[in-house]
């Protein structure tokens, strides 16, 4: 992150995602990394198009979140998608699926 810049906002969009593509033991020990190595580093975390399988999994996964962390995750409702993301994006760093102005740009093989 810049100098200067303690947190960082993500957005997680779930959409596509099923029991094939899960990997309960790698979601905890990503949440370990984040929570030992990089601690109050996460500003806030949006999850977008949750399916409804993926609410199962979560209810296994969520037990082993910090406190503080669980306050900083937040699901939005797909009605309210844009102007919720805009509550801590500025419109010109939101995607422009979700409502903003920034052109996603594909990622190049190396």
């Amino acid at each position: 992150m810049p100098p200067g810049q303690e947190k960082f906002v993500a957005i997680g969009d779930l959409q596509g995602w099923g029991y094939s593509n899960s990997d309960i033991r790698g979601y905890l020990g990503a949440l370990s990394i984040l929570q030992d190595f990089y601690p109050e580093r996460l500003g806030k975390l949006f999850l977008v198009h949750a399916p409804y399988v993926f609410m199962a999994v979560w209810k296994i996964v969520y037990p082993f979140i910090d406190e503080k962390t669980k306050k900083k995750i937040l699901f939005v409702e797909n009605t309210r998608l844009t102007s919720t993301l805009l509550e801590e994006i500025d419109m010109s760093q939101l995607p422009e699926i979700y409502g903003g102005q920034l052109p996603l740009a594909p990622i190049q093989d190396c």
